[in-house]
């Protein structure tokens, strides 16, 4: 099961804090939302691994893409 229409590119990060007192705490972005030359567009993607179902995963990137998509994106 292949959806990507294209290259992937970017769609990924990272969010890294480190605190005064050593601590260090990360997380990964599954999730963006990028604009250029007049286009807006949502990414999402999914930790894929040797148990995965790639129905469930594609279903679990709907939804984390539908969390995002009311605050970013007009409804028409």
């Amino acid at each position: 099961m292949r959806l990507d229409e294209g290259p992937r590119g970017l769609y990924s990060g990272s969010v890294v804090m480190f605190s005064a007192d050593g601590g260090l705490d990360a997380a990964l972005t599954l999730r963006a939302a990028y604009e250029r030359d007049g286009r807006t567009w949502l990414q999402a993607g999914a930790g894929i691994i040797e148990a995965s179902q790639p129905e469930r995963e594609f279903e679990e990137t709907c939804e984390k893409l539908s969390a995002l998509a009311p605050y970013l994106v007009e409804r028409r």
